[in-house]
């Protein structure tokens, strides 16, 4: 008896928590695009605008995938909370070439770092408060 009525409330208050955020992270994805193809293996990074020690704060990222999409999730568990952000890229040499294999640290870029400037960024982006699919970022 004890266990069905644990059970019971157990999926009671997963259903509850479902319909509601309290992490204050908001799903996000993506797609990653170089020259039209995908950017396997790239870090893609989101800083919030105006953030004074980005250092402290969350900054979710993902890895772009064989299709070029990526999903955001960072310490606080998946997605991002809402508000604007700065799009940083990073294509380390190497990245997305073997599975299971990440590329040194000290690998070059090939994007030569061109998306990794918060203070002059070429990428920008909102998440909202609810799921967000990002229209592509298309680099060059």
């Amino acid at each position: 008896m004890r266990a069905r009525l644990f059970a019971a409330l157990l999926a009671t208050s997963l259903v509850i928590s479902a319909g509601c955020n309290s992490s204050g992270l908001y799903p996000v994805n993506g797609k990653v695009l170089f020259n039209g193809e995908s950017a396997v293996g790239a870090t893609v990074t989101f800083v919030r605008k105006g953030s004074t020690d980005p250092l402290k704060e969350q900054t979710p990222q993902g890895v772009v995938g064989e299709d070029g999409t990526f999903t955001l999730s960072g310490p606080g568990g998946d997605g991002a909370p809402p508000g604007e952000y700065v799009v940083l890229v990073e294509w380390k040499e190497g990245a997305g070439s073997k599975r299971g294999r990440a590329p040194a640290l000290n690998a070059p870029d090939r994007l030569k770092k061109k998306y990794l400037d918060p203070n002059k960024p070429l990428l920008t982006a909102t998440v909202e408060a609810k799921s967000n699919t990002l229209p592509p970022f298309e680099l060059k």
